[in-house]
């Protein structure tokens, strides 16, 4: 088995910080002047993100881009 691509272990590290702090889609749409439906397209794979929009939704969760960044490079 492969591991899973970069940007899909990005995006379960997202996934799984809004999570915990139990955030909404909706509230971190709201928190980032987004609909709901952004992040649910980002968090289902419909949409990738850019660069910009990774490092403001990882400070809109009050996590470190970058830590965040090399914690998922590690895990590949």
């Amino acid at each position: 088995m492969s591991p899973l691509p970069l940007h899909h272990r990005i995006v379960a590290r997202l996934i799984a910080a809004r999570r915990s702090q139990r955030i909404t889609q909706a509230e971190l749409g709201r928190r980032l002047g987004r609909s709901t439906n952004f992040v649910f397209r980002y968090e289902v794979g419909a949409r990738h993100l850019d660069v910009a929009e990774f490092i403001l939704i990882a400070r809109a969760l009050e996590i470190d881009p970058y830590e965040l960044l090399r914690l998922a490079e590690a895990e590949g």
